[in-house]
């Protein structure tokens, strides 16, 4: 079995899903955002890179990742060794916004002008990215791992 990382934007449904794929395919679960949250108090970003490294020889799995992840290419390749697939959770803005409407946990998300810059930069990252990509619009958290699960 290969290990799936999961990328998409925030609300795009990446923690639900990782949930679901290591309880069907019965597979590890690594939250490289929890793991960041737990070794380190402070400094989150500049921890993505050791994180990833730190990750890079587990050979199967599911990687829920952050969704900047896609800013720094290296952590992506890291992960990416030992056969890594990287399944883009393909989100429109509108459905995110639906999606996050009475979420206060996401700081970025208040000012929907600066949410809406930073998901149109990283959407062609995602795609560029991207081995899978997987439409979750108006689907259940079910058939998006569903749909993960036939295709690799």
């Amino acid at each position: 079995m290969k290990k799936i990382i999961l990328i998409g934007f925030m609300g795009s449904g990446k923690t639900s899903v990782s949930l679901l794929l290591s309880e069907k395919l019965n597979l590890p679960l690594y939250s490289l955002d929890q793991l960041i949250e737990e070794k380190y108090e402070i400094g989150f970003r500049e921890y993505e890179i050791e994180m990833a490294k730190s990750l890079k020889d587990i050979s199967f799995g599911i990687f829920d990742c952050g969704g900047g992840v896609v800013m720094n290419k290296i952590i992506l390749d890291y992960l990416k060794e030992k056969n890594g697939i990287i399944v883009y959770l393909k989100t429109s803005f509108l459905e995110i916004k639906k999606r996050l409407k009475n979420d206060n946990q996401r700081p970025l998300f208040k000012d929907l002008k600066k949410a809406k810059k930073i998901y149109c930069l990283r959407r062609y990252l995602y795609e560029n990215y991207a081995d899978l990509i997987v439409l979750t619009d108006k689907k259940t958290v079910e058939e998006v791992s569903d749909e993960i699960i036939s295709q690799i």
